[in-house]
């Protein structure tokens, strides 16, 4: 009887078809690659945002029009594409993700870094108390965690925010780990 193996998909090690995470790096396994994919999920769920719901759409339009870069509808939001050095490039996803505790709808600014593991949650801990836009955090995508670089501010302050240079210093902080992660693959 043939037993086959999995290949992790950032150090390359086998693993036994039954593991669900790597045995040397701690990756999610389940398919060859990370799913660059799962941005069109960052911004939520699946359900479209309930009548009752605020409406941000102009808030994140203006939020998105004043980041200058190119952007797309992405789900409940945008997709807006941050240039970073070296032919690389970043999405960073904003849109309406609910209401605090005193019912102010809240707009998200999201940027994948790559799958979570243990190993590198340390290490990002670490990291969130340097960092002064965005912080890292751990996000279920798909069924599985991705580490992303988060920053929500309440939609009455979207318009006093320095929306071109908080975009950037997201991207630039998830595209530095996700570079880190994929071993210098660019896939979010």
């Amino acid at each position: 009887m043939l037993n086959s193996l999995i290949a992790c998909a950032r150090c390359t090690e086998s693993n036994h078809p039954s593991t669900r995470f790597c045995s040397k790096c701690g990756l999610p396994l389940g398919s060859m690659q990370p799913d660059a994919g799962v941005g069109s999920d960052a911004l939520g769920t699946y359900e479209a945002p309930e009548p009752a719901d605020p409406d941000t759409s102009r808030s994140i339009r203006d939020l998105v029009s004043r980041c200058g870069l190119a952007s797309t509808p992405s789900g409940h939001g945008w997709r807006v594409i941050v240039p970073r050095p070296l032919d690389r490039r970043q999405a960073v996803y904003i849109g309406f993700v609910g209401t605090d505790h005193e019912q102010r709808p809240i707009l998200s600014l999201i940027s994948i870094c790559g799958p979570a593991t243990d190993r590198d949650a340390r290490f990002l801990l670490k990291l969130n108390a340097r960092i002064v836009e965005g912080h890292f955090a751990i996000k279920t995508l798909r069924g599985e965690e991705y580490f992303v670089v988060i920053q929500n501010i309440a939609s009455d302050q979207a318009a006093k925010v320095d929306a071109a240079n908080l975009v950037r210093r997201i991207a630039e902080a998830a595209d530095e780990f996700e570079d880190r992660l994929s071993r210098g693959r660019d896939l979010y």
